[in-house]
């Protein structure tokens, strides 16, 4: 069974192949002397990306086979649905493929 991190990093390369423009959006926090700083937003899905030609938000959250989602994930989730973006939640790289090929790329 592969982890989430070995996914996400196989989803990175495919749609770096796919010609896809993507950023993975790493959440938590780092202490750098006496402060804590937070790294990205929780919540937002793991891999933000722009689908050609539409340009729409796509946004992909990688959960390992079993995984669900978090109530603060299904509410960004939602948020975004609202602006018209999308967010999937894949477990392979070839449900994401089914994912992209639905929205006709």
């Amino acid at each position: 069974m592969n982890s989430e991190t070995d996914i996400k990093l196989e989803v990175m390369e495919y749609l770096k192949l796919r010609n896809i423009p993507a950023n993975r959006n790493n959440a938590g926090k780092i202490k750098i002397g006496s402060r804590w700083i937070n790294l990205g937003k929780s919540g937002w899905p793991d891999i933000i990306c722009c689908l050609p030609p539409s340009g729409i938000f796509f946004g992909i959250e990688v959960k390992k086979p079993g995984g669900v989602t978090s109530g603060r994930q299904d509410k960004i989730r939602h948020e975004i649905e609202q602006a018209n973006g999308v967010v999937v939640v894949v477990r392979s790289v070839e449900e994401l493929a089914k994912e992209i090929k639905k929205r006709g790329f």
